[in-house]
């Protein structure tokens, strides 16, 4: 596989690697689907280019100043070049840090993760992502927590779909991990003829209540939160 987009915020020194593994889920409304290019570009519309093997890349962003690297994209943990990558930022002095759906766990050359949380009910799990059983991310997220790397945690609040009482049961799992890990609540992203709506600032507020009775820091993000720094597109 490769790296079919690269970002970069230079007030911050951010680097952003989106790489194009194939995801073993298939999450309604997935953001790589319908708007594959990063969305805090001035310009973020437009189609994705020809993937770049993990040389190439790395080539691409040689004469960047890069503090920190996020890798991202469809599932970085199932791509081949992810090793590669974190290693030869590693070597640079970098902070690595792995978004990821959990599904499975890489540590070497990380620095820290974000762990997304579809949902922990059965049920849920299964209407979000396609797939039957959350146990597996959810003990991924346990073996991340025991890796003494950074960890936070995240989901989507998505109405109709995933709730606010199934944040506040994922607040709980997160909680019984280690109260202290930082949560953060997305908005949902429609879609063009979208079943599901984004939800309201009030729908956000309150389930960041509900996730407050059980963890110590809980955010919410949406489109109203304002960009602190600008994006440019390498590739």
């Amino acid at each position: 596989m490769a790296v079919y987009h690269i970002t970069y915020a230079p007030e911050v020194k951010e680097l952003y690697l989106y790489l194009d593994a194939g995801c073993p889920m298939r999450c309604w409304g997935c953001i790589t689907d319908f708007y594959p290019l990063d969305c805090h570009m001035a310009s973020p519309g437009g189609a994705p280019r020809a993937p770049l093997p993990a040389e190439e890349a790395l080539r691409a962003i040689e004469p960047l100043e890069v503090k920190k690297a996020l890798f991202l994209g469809r599932e970085p943990t199932v791509d081949p070049d992810l090793p590669c990558l974190l290693e030869a930022l590693k070597a640079r002095g970098v902070h690595n840090v792995l978004i990821t759906n959990g599904w499975r766990v890489v540590t070497e050359g990380v620095d820290e993760v974000c762990l997304s949380i579809k949902a922990v009910t059965p049920r849920v799990f299964q209407a979000f992502t396609g797939l039957k059983d959350p146990r597996r991310v959810l003990e991924n997220f346990r073996r991340y927590a025991s890796t003494g790397v950074l960890l936070r945690a995240e989901s989507v609040l998505v109405p109709g779909l995933v709730e606010q009482p199934e944040i506040g049961r994922i607040a709980r799992f997160i909680a019984g991990v280690n109260p202290s890990i930082p949560y953060r609540i997305d908005a949902y992203l429609p879609h063009p003829g979208d079943s599901y709506r984004a939800p309201t600032l009030r729908e956000l507020q309150e389930a960041r209540e509900r996730a407050r009775r059980y963890l110590k820091e809980v955010t919410i993000l949406h489109s109203g939160v304002r960009q602190l720094w600008s994006v440019e597109r390498i590739y």
